[in-house]
């Protein structure tokens, strides 16, 4: 088990999402494993019937595999830079592999402490878009949004509202929970009631009471109006270093489409750094 940093797009700007990566492992008390998967040249081609077409396919290929591997170069050189930094006690290795992106990068997660993809991931254009929503929203896997600064100190922020997204975002990233130690429930209670349940489980009080016998001290806040702003004020006004909440949406025409509060969240150029759950 490791902490996965899922790397692709653009090297030069890899160094938050890395700092992210290290410092969970730090906290968790685990290793760094780098992914840089690509997609097989020999598929990123077409090819047709005549012998002008298939001698074109066979360049575009070429062009493909020489493009790969200066992005290969770049991301080992910012990766070994980022862990030489480090120190002696991160064990990290970098792997690349290639085929189905979105399956590779789905398998590794499965069996990984931890998922780290670059900020830019959640907006659409990046080239790790379609992994990272396919990751989160398909295969229901917990994943995390680096910190745009690639720090993760100070409390958590866990935007509660009661929903089962809510509740899985908690539990599946209970362990970095317990390494920050402390959390500040944000609670809307505009919002309460909307997903039913027993307030005995579901209430921010019964969810405090639960994270106390985890080992993590809490404190509830209420708040009003639109979600994203109160949980970014919230999250700015305690210095949190993450906000764990559950992503809101749905696939459409095969289209991944997040609800508004999901995407000014994760839009936030200066926010912390998210853990999401579907």
């Amino acid at each position: 088990m490791a902490v996965l940093c899922v790397l692709g797009g653009d090297a030069d700007r890899s160094g938050p999402q890395l700092q992210t990566s290290i410092t969970l492992a730090k906290k968790l008390g685990t290793s760094v494993d780098g992914l840089l998967a690509m997609p097989d040249p020999a598929n990123t081609a077409m090819y047709f019937v005549s012998a002008e077409a298939v001698m074109a396919g066979a360049s575009g290929v070429s062009a493909v595999a020489d493009a790969q591997k200066k992005v290969r170069e770049a991301f080992d050189e910012e990766f070994e830079s980022n862990v030489s930094n480090a120190g002696s006690w991160l064990q990290a290795a970098l792997k690349h592999e290639t085929g189905h992106v979105q399956s590779l990068v789905a398998n590794h997660a499965i069996l990984s402490d931890a998922t780290v993809f670059p900020r830019e991931a959640a907006r659409s254009g990046h080239a790790l878009n379609p992994v990272f929503e396919y990751a989160l929203m398909e295969e229901r896997l917990p994943a995390i949004l680096a910190a745009s600064s690639g720090k993760l100190e100070g409390p958590a922020v866990i935007a509660w509202d009661a929903s089962p997204r809510a509740m899985r975002a908690v539990r599946a990233h209970l362990p970095l929970l317990q390494s920050l130690e402390h959390a500040v429930i944000a609670h809307n209670p505009e919002k309460s009631g909307e997903f039913g349940g027993t307030p005995e489980v579901t209430s921010p009080e019964a969810l405090a009471e639960w994270l106390h016998e985890q080992r993590v001290t809490t404190k509830i806040e209420t708040f009003d109006g639109k979600i994203s702003k109160g949980l970014l004020d919230i999250a700015s006004a305690h210095k949190a270093g993450l906000i764990v909440m559950g992503a809101y949406g749905h696939s459409r025409i095969g289209q991944m489409l997040f609800g508004g509060t999901s995407r000014a969240v994760m839009g936030s150029d200066d926010g912390p750094a998210l853990a999401l759950a579907h």
